[in-house]
């Protein structure tokens, strides 16, 4: 192909040169146009370049994805350690006021026990004070009489001695 436009382009050349003078100049530039063109297309990419930079841009994409991985591992990380460091205080201060309570329950034993011996030795006092014939009332015989005679009530007794009140009549409603 090749040698064919070489010869055409010198036959050409020759029936120029050959042209008689009178006759108007031809333009070369529509010329030019007149012949066929080789239309130069895009290179086509090579299918196993095309690959390789897939494979490429999957790979940046999983590195990418590692690092944010590996950084919020990290993060996960310090916040466990902060809060195991939480914790073992927490049981720390658990313990501690464990030994407390026991120190208060036992001292809070000890001042209960010392309240009790108290309030008998007390009560033993005040009981070896009052005459044991009238221990019941500690009041004299005339005054044990006059007022068993007041208390005598006329008028229906319960079975305990307390004077019983008469139930008030009501009138019955008329129709």
């Amino acid at each position: 192909m090749a040698l064919s436009v070489c010869a055409l382009a010198i036959n050409g050349a020759a029936a120029i040169y050959t042209w008689p003078s009178g006759l108007p100049s031809l333009n070369l530039s529509s010329l030019a146009d007149l012949l066929p063109r080789q239309e130069t297309s895009a290179p086509k990419p090579d299918p196993v370049v095309a690959a390789l930079k897939d494979i490429q841009s999957t790979q940046q994409q999983h590195t990418a994805s590692l690092q944010e991985s590996n950084q919020a591992l990290q993060q996960n990380a310090a916040v466990l350690q902060a809060d195991s460091m939480v914790l073992l205080s927490l049981r720390q201060s658990i313990t501690d006021e464990r030994v407390d309570v026991r120190k208060v329950s036992s001292q809070l034993s000890t001042l209960i026990a010392k309240i009790d011996s108290l309030q008998n030795a007390m009560m033993s006092d005040v009981t070896s004070s009052i005459r044991r014939a009238h221990a019941r009332y500690g009041l004299s015989a005339a005054m044990r009489k006059r007022i068993a005679r007041q208390s005598k009530s006329v008028g229906p007794v319960s079975v305990g001695g307390a004077p019983l009140s008469v139930p008030a009549t009501i009138a019955a409603p008329e129709s």
